[in-house]
Parts: C-alpha cells; sequence; structure tokens
C-alpha cells in the first residue's frame, strides 16, 4: 500500500478534492448561466472558475489515483506517476496565475460596466500583465524539472516570486479600488498557505497539509463571487 500515508488520510484527501472540483464545475455552470442577466463579470467567472478547475484536476485527478492504487517500485510505473504529476503542477501553476488577472477584469467589469479601462486601472493591470508573464517563462525553463520528480526548492521559489508579487497587487487592488477586505483577506490566506508549502514544505512534509486551507480559501472566494450574481 501506499507507505507515505495512513488510509485514512489517503481517504480523506481524495474525497476532499472530489468534493472541491466538484464544487468548481456546478460554479462554473451556474456563473455561465448567469452571465445572460448578470453580465460580462459572470462570463468572466465562469472562464476564470473553469480555468482554475481544468489546472487543479490535472493535479489533483493523478493524485487521487495514487493513494487508491498500491504503492509500487517498479521504475517505468515511477516515472509515468512523475510526469502526470509534473504535467499537473505545471498547468496548475498556469491557470492559478490566470485566475488573479481574470479576477481583475471580473471585479473590473461588475463595478463599471460597459466602460473602458481607466489610466489608474491600466497601472495595476500592466504590472500585473508583465509579471504573469515573467511567471511563464520561469515555468517554461528546464530547471523546474517538471516530469522527473527532481524539482529542487530554489527554484520553486523563483518561479514563485512574481506570484507573490501578483498576490500582493490583487490584495491592495481589492481593498484600495472595491473595499474589499474579506475578499482581499481570502486571498491573502491562499497566498501564505501556498508559499509556506513551496518554502518550507521540503523540509517538515507536514506543512504541505497547508493546501487544505489553501483550497478553503479559493472555495470561499468563488463563493463570494457566487453570492453576488
Amino acid at each position: 500500500m501506499n507507505r507515505e500515508k495512513s488510509l485514512g488520510m489517503r481517504i480523506g484527501e481524495s474525497v476532499f478534492s472530489i468534493g472541491y472540483l466538484a464544487f468548481l464545475m456546478v460554479a462554473m455552470i451556474l456563473f455561465f448561466v448567469s452571465s445572460a442577466t448578470a453580465g460580462g463579470w459572470a462570463l468572466t467567472c465562469g472562464f476564470m472558475t473553469l480555468l482554475l478547475g481544468v489546472g487543479d484536476a490535472l493535479h489533483l485527478v493523478p493524485r487521487i489515483i495514487i493513494n487508491i492504487k498500491d504503492e509500487t517500485d517498479d521504475p517505468r510505473e515511477k516515472r509515468k506517476r512523475n510526469g502526470w504529476l509534473g504535467i499537473g503542477n505545471f498547468a496548475s501553476s498556469i491557470t492559478m496565475t490566470a485566475f488573479y488577472l481574470l479576477l481583475f477584469i471580473a471585479m473590473r467589469q461588475r463595478a463599471y460596466p460597459g466602460t473602458q479601462i481607466s489610466g489608474a486601472q491600466m497601472a495595476v493591470l500592466i504590472p500585473l500583465l508583465a509579471l504573469a508573464l515573467v511567471r511563464l517563462v520561469l515555468c517554461l525553463l528546464p530547471q523546474n524539472h517538471w516530469f522527473d520528480g527532481k524539482g529542487s526548492q530554489l527554484w520553486g521559489v523563483v518561479r514563485n516570486l512574481p506570484f507573490a508579487v501578483i498576490g500582493l497587487i490583487t490584495i491592495a487592488y481589492l481593498i484600495v479600488w472595491y473595499g474589499e477586505w474579506l475578499m482581499a483577506l481570502l486571498v491573502f490566506a491562499s497566498f501564505a498557505c501556498y508559499l509556506i508549502v513551496v518554502f518550507a514544505a521540503k523540509q517538515k512534509p507536514v506543512l504541505g497539509m497547508l493546501m487544505i486551507p489553501k483550497t478553503i480559501c479559493y472555495i470561499c472566494l468563488i463563493a463570494l463571487l457566487l453570492a453576488r450574481l
């Protein structure tokens, strides 16, 4: 059996992941269906949720499969497992970045429907786009070792630095422009949990459990947007 986790942990993690992906699917449908009456911001939220769901599914589904299968020492099976997990982790790195760009757009569409973007907001959007591009380039570099399970913690920190700045800009934007303190707090908490895992989980694997509250923050963030349809 999988020797790294108990049966209860594997079942609990799998049930949570399935429930999370199901929530994203339902939320995506609600956003798309409501876009006819709620406006373009709901459509943007639908695509935002879809991207998040696809990226997370690509790394959560392989983990679910690993949790229910016996552990193996077969090198070919390990390479296949690392390959699928690598694809999922790479995809989720990209889709998480796109999520915050689309959140910026959705919030603006909701607050200022049918208007052109102002110079002040463009001054926020341009750095977000530049940081997203830098993160994309960093994620594409071979030093990440996405597919062989040998990724270094240092490189994980490097590629996540621009992502952390995206988070800080998003938090400031939500507070200054819209007074969205709760939404900003959820973004802060999700980034805090995620970055602790990136920076420290190699030394203390138990910190990987912080991905659960990070995911709960995403659920609450999307639920807040759903409540405004």
